[in-house]
């Protein structure tokens, strides 16, 4: 008797133990009887499945609740079974009782007797529902990286025929071109360094003003506003077209030369205000608008109206340059969704003032 009962504990041990792994794993054992149509599965059906666990089992409705376009499939492979071939494999959409459609992944093995008489189905049924939307969500990050190198190839041979054309030697190209490019490259790190969340607009200013930023040149100025990607890189080539034409024309050839850069919300009545940056140069030499219009000139007018569907005033003032630029909230185009083009985020809480030393 106590050999018995030191093996009925065994036993139960042993189940419990099973069944604590399959409810780890959300996997749930099964057996099917092909000539009664009976079911039997593990304790955890109810929580995996969503089957009720005091179901009948001859009247089981687990096919019922398979997805009706895999269904079939499903159902020829587990008639198809034969002595020369017993075992399967499957994935599959199900709904769950209160109609969650989950992804599960089945294994199963049939028994056959020696006259090769089909006696039972045992295996198991595992719920993928995270490796799927997993596989899913990369699936949708490598087009979104195709579609954002096609841009970005496209963008930077555009940059290219038009420094080319503005250019009147190969090392006056070279300059420009790669001071384009670096400007597109650090809107691209900041974007990276947000997993493409967006990018805040007083870095992108900070970026393209920093090697001539010097004790009171300069002043930035505005609430944080976070730039979505399809605003970031526009607006981080008008910025750069701004500061190298002030690095070269304008307030910052001379030691008195000053840039203010300064945004906010213009609540002028509407129900999304825009976002109005304002770039202001004073105390440099006198300007004259350019005799011929040159890339840099017409992405500073055009690209933010192109782009992002917004607006820009450039003014060449004999006392410096003046250029405003207006963001509308969203941005729709024919064919494509609305998307936001900034957020203004709160602003950061206050920090605590340090603890006061013990006596």
């Amino acid at each position: 008797m106590s050999a018995h009962k030191r093996a009925d504990a065994a036993l139960r041990e042993s189940q419990v133990r099973l069944q604590e792994a399959l409810t780890a794993g959300r996997v749930v054992a099964f057996a099917w009887d092909p000539v009664s149509g009976r079911s039997r599965r593990s304790a955890n059906a109810p929580e995996v499945l969503g089957l009720a666990s005091d179901a009948d089992p001859q009247h089981d409705d687990f096919l019922a609740r398979v997805h009706p376009d895999d269904r079939a499939a499903l159902a020829a492979r587990i008639r198809g079974l034969c002595p020369a071939n017993p075992s399967y494999s499957a994935s599959f959409r199900f709904f769950r009782a209160e109609g969650n459609e989950v992804w599960l992944e089945e294994t199963g093995r049939a028994e056959f007797d020696d006259d090769g008489l089909y006696l039972r189905l045992r295996g198991l049924t595992r719920d993928i529902t995270e490796r799927k939307r997993a596989e899913e969500r990369q699936r949708q990050l490598v087009h979104e990286l195709d579609h954002r190198v096609k841009n970005v190839l496209a963008s930077v041979a555009t940059v290219a025929q038009r420094t080319g054309d503005g250019s009147t030697s190969v090392e006056e190209f070279l300059k420009a071109f790669d001071g384009r490019v670096q400007a597109m490259a650090h809107a691209h790190a900041l974007l990276s360094r947000s997993r493409w969340q967006g990018a805040r607009l007083a870095d992108l200013v900070r970026n393209e003003l920093a090697p001539w930023a010097q004790s009171g040149n300069t002043t930035i100025e505005g609430p944080d506003v976070l730039l979505a990607p399809a605003a970031t890189q526009p607006v981080a080539i008008v910025l750069h077209e701004l500061a190298t034409n002030a690095s070269k024309y304008g307030a910052l050839t001379v030691p008195g030369g000053r840039i203010s850069v300064r945004w906010s919300l213009e609540h002028n009545g509407a129900s999304a205000p825009p976002l109005v940056l304002k770039w202001i140069e004073s105390g440099g030499p006198a300007v004259a608008p350019p005799g011929q219009t040159g890339y840099g000139t017409g992405a500073i007018r055009s690209l933010v109206p192109y782009e992002l569907g917004g607006r820009v005033e450039l003014a060449f003032a004999p006392d410096g340059v003046r250029c405003r630029v207006e963001l509308p909230v969203r941005r729709a185009r024919e064919g494509t969704e609305a998307v936001d083009l900034f957020t203004v985020l709160p602003p950061s809480p206050p920090a605590a003032p340090p603890a006061a030393p013990p006596p």
